[in-house]
């Protein structure tokens, strides 16, 4: 049913999604704890949705892109500030704003092999920033900033590292944020060419 819902609605129940995704986590994520975010009924969400993972699809749907989209806000084209910036938005500690949302797409992660619905959204979404990723270390390469690695390669390694501080950074809390900031930084320093 959700595919004739306007624009600014889609993004109003991608937003409360996300809010009850980061207060609450997907296990405890219900139609409810979304119609508190959202403002409005249960019923009112059923109207557009027939599912909650339905609602969680929007929302992944409305995220893909944002990072490129945040990049892209940069006021540079420096490939190293940028893959800086990214990295920054990857490697996340524990009480940043966004959080919550890296854990709560993390839990869906694990779903996606079992869950058609998020299956989807979630590749396009992890793609999204692969690409987004790789385009960053591309450009850095064809300009010289970044010796000659391979793009897709780098890009793919920097998103399993971030994606993999999530769990035990964030989700855990556990004490190593300094730690892979140094990691990461000394990584993207290797990049650089001579």
């Amino acid at each position: 049913m959700s595919d004739g819902i306007d624009p600014e609605t889609r993004a109003r129940v991608a937003l409360a999604v996300r809010n009850a995704l980061a207060d609450h986590g997907y296990e405890r994520l219900t139609t409810a704890k979304i119609a508190d975010e959202y403002e409005k009924s249960e019923a009112g969400l059923y109207y557009h949705f027939d599912t909650k993972d339905e609602m969680i699809a929007a929302f992944l749907e409305f995220s893909t892109g944002r990072l490129g989209e945040a990049l892209a806000d940069l006021d540079t084209d420096d490939p190293e500030r940028r893959l800086r910036a990214a990295c920054e938005h990857l490697f996340l500690s524990p009480g940043d704003e966004a959080a919550g949302v890296h854990v709560g797409v993390m839990e869906l992660l694990s779903h996606a092999p079992h869950n058609e619905t998020l299956r989807e959204p979630l590749r396009a979404l992890e793609g999204a920033t692969l690409e987004t990723l790789t385009a960053i270390v591309r450009d850095g390469v064809e300009r010289g900033v970044f010796r000659p690695v391979d793009p897709r390669a780098t890009a793919a390694f920097l998103l399993a590292a971030g994606d993999g501080s999530t769990g035990f950074h964030v989700a855990l809390q556990m004490d190593v944020g300094e730690d892979l900031r140094t990691a990461w930084s000394a990584y993207v320093d290797s990049l650089l060419a001579e």
